[in-house]
């Protein structure tokens, strides 16, 4: 493990790179990229080491004004894709991993912007995404009827107009916009030991940029092997985006489901099945 640095719209990024086991090098960079308000110290690492064990190059990364990144703490997809363009860059440019294709691996909304990216770069050359949506409204309204839908929208155009006229934010913990079930429980259980990174406050219109976050007319557009990875009891993002996806992809294409929620996907059994089926489509 080595610790690496490099820049994103100016903005000085933290990360971690896991040099691949030499005996079985494959000549392959794995770029992670996490989830709604993660860190790379948070369940990435158990799969860093398996994968470079495998001889996969890895790279983690704290997106800006997270974990031990430059800027802001904020929510905003465009950002972050940045940042994982500037990864990709930098990857590119590292000597030892100069000659290495590029695999983006994505967990939650980490997924989503992974299956962007490999529209917008060519170096790209596979795909994994789990737990992920396509579009953000459809994901997080549909429970909502036409009224709440109608007083959600009111509250954030204030919101919005407070930041804009005001230079005012009302921000909120973690908890106020994981506020389902199964994002509750995965707070509390690992919340003495990511203290930090779960006592972060967001300004409560990141919301409003989740929901208007879709990747639903790129999809067609993606070229490279992608492997997806649903949870069929997840809450937090729906199994029915997961599909979605799947059957707008043209690509190579693989769906697996485990039998679950959001957050069992990191454990046991199932992330045991998970990464052996990771291991073999990346080694493709």
């Amino acid at each position: 493990m080595t610790r690496i640095e490099f820049y994103s719209d100016g903005l000085l990024l933290k990360g971690i790179f896991y040099k691949g086991n030499e005996e079985l090098k494959k000549y392959k960079t794995i770029i992670m990229c996490h989830g709604f308000g993660g860190v790379k110290e948070l369940l990435l690492p158990k799969y860093a080491e398996v994968f470079s064990e495998e001889g996969f190059d890895v790279i983690t990364f704290d997106y800006r004004g997270f974990g031990d990144s430059e800027g802001d703490c904020r929510i905003v997809p465009e950002e972050q894709i940045r940042d994982i363009l500037s990864a990709i860059i930098f990857a590119n440019n590292l000597e030892e991993l100069k000659e290495n294709e590029i695999v983006l691996w994505g967990t939650s909304l980490g997924g989503s912007y992974a299956l962007k990216v490999s529209t917008l770069c060519d170096k790209v050359s596979k795909v994994y995404a789990q737990i992920t949506f396509s579009n953000g409204f459809r994901n997080n309204t549909s429970h909502l009827t036409e009224e709440e839908i109608n007083k959600l929208k009111k509250t954030m155009d204030g919101l919005l107009a407070n930041e804009v006229i005001k230079n005012k934010s009302l921000r909120v913990n973690l908890k106020k916009l994981l506020s389902d079930k199964q994002s509750l429980e995965f707070l509390e259980k690992y919340g003495l030991e990511f203290q930090g990174a779960f006592n972060i406050k967001l300004p409560f219109t990141t919301a409003n940029n989740i929901n208007k976050f879709s990747i639903d007319e790129i999809l067609k557009n993606i070229t490279v092997p992608v492997l997806l990875a649903q949870a069929d009891l997840d809450i937090v993002n729906l199994p029915s985006e997961m599909e979605y996806i799947y059957n707008n992809l043209n690509c190579d294409k693989k769906l697996i489901h485990i039998d679950g929620g959001h957050y069992d996907i990191y454990e046991g059994e199932n992330f045991k099945k998970l990464i052996s089926e990771q291991i073999q489509w990346f080694s493709k």
